[in-house]
């Protein structure tokens, strides 16, 4: 028996069809989350806090998608063998491009998060100064503490009986 793996197999062309409607498919999905991660990539290079909230929800549904597409060639390797050369090598090309922008994509995200906590650390140290130094009792120019309360007294001359 060979340890080739049989490619004489006969497949119908709807299932040729089929594999390679599935591969463009996931080609269309790559080339969104391609997008989605310049966008990302380009809304976090700006060095501005920003919301990628409606980027991740569209990331997260495509990402599923994919995974879903990988779970089927995997189930179903032997029967993508039948696809064209071409469909696999625009695949691969776009898997290789996705990789890269999802490197380049957490390198933004790492960076974005250690500049937020610089931020939030400034904030929180302004905070405490602020609160310290108003702790601090202030004189006015008698002497007295500004601060201190004076009791309270009556604004009206009062009356003798």
């Amino acid at each position: 028996m060979s340890s080739k793996l049989n490619t004489e197999m006969v497949h119908s062309q709807r299932d040729v069809e089929r594999i390679e409607r599935a591969i463009d498919r996931a080609i269309l999905v790559a080339d969104d989350l391609i997008r989605i991660a310049a966008e990302e990539n380009q809304r976090l290079e700006s060095g501005r806090p920003t919301s990628l909230d409606d980027l991740l929800v569209r990331k997260q549904k495509l990402t599923m998608e994919f995974d879903a597409f990988f779970k089927s060639f995997k189930a179903e390797r032997e029967t993508f063998l039948y696809a064209s050369e071409e469909k696999f090598n625009a695949l691969q090309d776009r898997i290789q491009i996705l990789a890269h922008s999802f490197m380049e994509n957490a390198s933004n995200l790492n960076r974005a998060k250690s500049a937020n906590e610089r931020r939030i650390s400034a904030i929180m140290r302004a905070i405490r100064d602020n609160q310290d130094a108003s702790a601090l009792p202030s004189y006015g120019s008698t002497g007295r503490s500004a601060s201190a309360a004076y009791a309270a007294g009556s604004l009206k001359p009062s009356r003798k009986v």
